[in-house]
């Protein structure tokens, strides 16, 4: 069962990331607008640590897991910056906008779905029924700007490997590079 708090945590993720892409595809942001918000959020991050930051604070309090509040709030956003900044500056635009389209869409639903679709506890994987409709989605966002074919093989390699739970590795962070240089290749 999804608790209140992961279903809100994961909707953010979803909108946040649409709003980036929304972002970059009408080229009201580039780079530089990432890399500032980037700044901003490890910044924020840091002095949400010590002090009460208004916004900041309130947001923590409502969309962070109590482990990363005390240890690094806003890890998750501070992460998919910084893989958004990376595929925005390696990758074309198509490219770069399918793959964050593939860890929004993807690593949301998977968190959503698996949790309301699964009957089984997998040690070392999540949920096959989050993950399955995370492709399907993630795959039609995906082909809004690629190919079918880059779209199919970016978000199957990609978030089969998010499915892995691989530690010490942030799946914000590897996601839409796999997906990015998969995308590529086609």
């Amino acid at each position: 069962m999804i608790t209140s708090l992961e279903l809100k945590r994961q909707l953010l993720h979803i909108f946040f990331g649409v709003f980036i892409v929304c972002m970059l595809y009408f080229k009201i942001f580039n780079i530089y607008h990432l890399i500032v918000i980037l700044i901003l959020g490890l910044t924020l991050s840091k002095l949400c640590l010590h002090f009460r930051i208004p916004v900041a604070s309130w947001v923590m309090d409502r969309f962070e897991r109590s482990e990363y509040r005390k240890t690094f709030p806003g890890k998750g956003p501070i992460f998919f910056m910084i893989g958004s900044i990376i595929v925005v500056h390696f990758f074309s635009l198509q490219t770069a906008l399918a793959s964050i389209l593939i860890l929004s869409l993807g690593d949301g639903l998977s968190h959503i779905f698996g949790k309301l679709l699964s009957r089984k506890d997998y040690k070392h994987l999540k949920s096959i029924e989050g993950t399955l409709i995370a492709i399907v989605f993630s795959f039609f966002g995906a082909m809004i700007f690629v190919s079918s074919f880059a779209a199919f093989f970016g978000t199957i390699s990609s978030l089969l490997l998010e499915n892995l739970k691989i530690p010490f590795i942030d799946d914000n962070l590897f996601i839409p590079i796999v997906a990015a240089l998969v995308i590529s290749a086609f």
